[in-house]
């Protein structure tokens, strides 16, 4: 017999083999047992969890011939037609290819039709792939089927079914297994098969199962076909050990190293998100229960390491670049913009980028160990000193023995405290001269030696009230009016035009316009055409609309001009043609022939 693939020889024939879904399996076992089986079921849950093997365990024990406790017997003819593939008592239908109208209508002709069994199965598999024609024909069987038929329909994506296929059915939400129970599942496995692994192996393949029975089983084929696991990937202990040291460059040479052995750039990523996430979990105090043992004791060597902030600006980095990388070119790029981005919090820029700088800062002041890269403020050169606040030429007394981490921790606070006084002093209005040092940072300056007699400065007078603003002139402000107008988007224009300035009181100007209709338009453009007001005065300057007229003499630069007088003595008739207008045309058209049509 050709060779069989472990997820297939070791495929759950009994409710009781399937692992991790024992909220399914007692409620469909207890249907069966007490003969209150539904007409239709909904099972759900993600890929090589059991969705398919429980339809097939129900189908058995709905024809076994000597069912026990809701269990299949195993061995009556009907129960080895199921496992064989043989029964007519099971239909399967995958509804990804078969997804049409006309599919649904052959399938449901023949629900009527009788089986050898007592009950026909139909499992209708990615159910949420059928077209809205197909499952409009369904609907009405599946609500009230034959007596001895029974629809179970499954589904990796509950919420793309359609919610009147949901409600005639009873739903069934199957999770992914724990990795204790896949690492039982196994080992099991690995002792029937008679297969020589070791703790490594069976870590290996729970890790890439990630909870799914059949990818585990199927990782094992593989590992033992292999010969082994090969060579290890720690490009994911590599970034997350770049990550606490702020190291981009060993962050790159990870992601590097990984590409070379032909991991896809997107895999890389989703790894590493993965290991961020239990890290963060285990962070928090709720470490994950499906991960297998490698992945829990690496998320408990980094996680004191690793901040909350640090890990959540990882976690939507990486999280935006791997949504990036659908549509990017080089996927490559955008990982490693990532990664840089977290590796090196100086050049992040967003709010989580910013904290996580201040949680690093705030981590080294505690430990007392000054920054590795001072920033500018630290190594910028001091103010001149002062009269007033320069310390004694004298030198200081010599630390005592042994105070040499004293005075690393004090030099480091001090330089804190420096860069917090220029700050301040920054910050502070002109002429006001800075607040001495405290006592505690800088030695008491010994008085200084009486000066010469020098002249008496000259008395400075307390500045006066700010003078009020000029008026403006009217005529003048008219003219600066108009040239404004020219200068603003054509919208605000068009609208203004039509107005004319009444006067200026003040810092307001009356503009008056010739309805309310034109004044509803300028009121869109008044934020405008204040800021060009204000601009062009020199100070702030608001608005006033109204409607009616405003009587300027003749010419002023907000009336237009009056049209000159005509003496009509003076005008010339134009010249007079004999010609008749089809002549005309005729002479402009060479060649045209005139179309006569008869009269009516």
């Amino acid at each position: 017999m050709a060779y069989q693939s472990l997820y297939r020889r070791y495929r759950p024939q009994t409710f009781s083999d399937i692992r991790g879904q024992e909220h399914v399996v007692k409620a469909l076992r207890n249907a069966v047992r007490d003969d209150r089986v539904g007409h239709a079921y909904l099972l759900s849950g993600p890929r090589g969890t059991g969705k398919t093997t429980a339809a097939r365990v129900l189908a058995k024990v709905l024809n076994c011939e000597n069912p026990t406790d809701g269990e299949p017997c195993g061995t009556c003819e009907s129960c080895r037609s199921i496992e064989a593939g043989t029964s007519f008592d099971l239909h399967e239908l995958d509804a990804a290819s078969n997804n049409k109208v006309d599919d649904v209508r052959d399938l449901l002709s023949k629900v009527a039709l009788g089986t050898p069994g007592r009950s026909k199965v139909y499992l209708l598999d990615e159910v949420h792939m059928l077209t809205p024609g197909a499952e409009n024909a369904l609907l009405k069987t599946l609500e009230e089927p034959p007596d001895h038929v029974i629809f179970v329909l499954a589904t990796t994506e509950p919420h793309k079914v359609v919610s009147t296929i949901r409600s005639r059915t009873q739903h069934l939400e199957l999770s992914l297994i724990s990795a204790e129970e896949m690492t039982a599942l196994v080992n099991e496995v690995a002792a029937d098969a008679g297969l020589d692994i070791d703790d490594d192996v069976v870590g290996h393949v729970v890790k890439v199962g990630g909870g799914s029975a059949r990818d585990t089983l199927s990782a094992l084929d593989q590992v033992v076909a292999a010969g082994g696991i090969g060579d290890a990937d720690t490009s994911t202990a590599e970034l997350l050990a770049a990550l606490a040291a702020h190291e981009p460059e060993r962050a790159l040479r990870a992601v590097e190293a990984a590409s070379e052995r032909g991991v896809d750039p997107r895999r890389i990523g989703e790894r590493f998100i993965d290991a961020l996430r239990t890290v963060f979990l285990v962070k928090m105090g709720s470490p994950p229960m499906r991960v297998s043992e490698p992945e829990r004791e690496l998320a408990d060597t980094w996680a004191p390491e690793l901040s909350p902030a640090t890990i959540t600006h990882a976690l939507e980095t990486v999280g935006r670049a791997l949504v990036e990388m659908r549509q990017a070119p080089d996927p490559r790029i955008d990982l490693e913009v990532a990664i840089v981005r977290i590796t090196r919090p100086a050049s992040s820029t967003d709010v989580a980028g910013l904290v996580a700088r201040i949680e690093m800062l705030e981590q080294r002041l505690a430990d007392g160990t000054p920054s590795a890269t001072p920033s500018a403020a630290d190594t910028a050169p001091a103010p001149a000193a002062t009269a007033e606040t320069a310390p004694s030429a004298e030198p200081t007394a010599a630390p005592a023995e042994g105070s040499e981490t004293e005075a690393t921790a004090g030099a480091t606070a001090a330089g804190s405290r420096r860069g917090a006084q220029r700050a301040r002093e920054a910050l502070k209005p002109r002429g006001e001269a800075p607040p001495p040092p405290p006592s505690a940072a800088r030695p008491t300056p010994e008085p200084p030696a009486p000066a010469a007699p020098t002249a008496e400065p000259e008395e400075v007078s307390a500045p006066g009230p700010a003078p009020a603003a000029a008026a403006l002139d009217l005529d003048t402000f008219r003219a600066d009016f108009r040239a404004l107008l020219d200068e603003l988007p054509t919208a605000a224009r068009a609208r203004y035009l039509s107005g004319s300035v009444a006067g200026v009181d003040g810092d307001v100007v009356r503009i008056v316009v010739p309805n309310d209709a034109q004044r509803v338009r300028c009121e869109k453009f008044r934020s405008e055409v204040e800021a060009a007001v204000s601009s062009r005065v020199g100070r702030p300057m608001s608005l006033e609309l109204s409607v009616g007229s405003v009587d300027e003499p003749p010419g002023s630069p907000s009336q237009p001009q009056d049209d000159h007088e005509v003496d009509l003595d003076q005008l010339t008739d134009a010249a007079t043609s004999s010609e008749t207008v089809v002549e005309r045309i005729s002479d402009v058209f060479p060649g045209a022939e005139m179309l006569t049509t008869p009269e009516s």
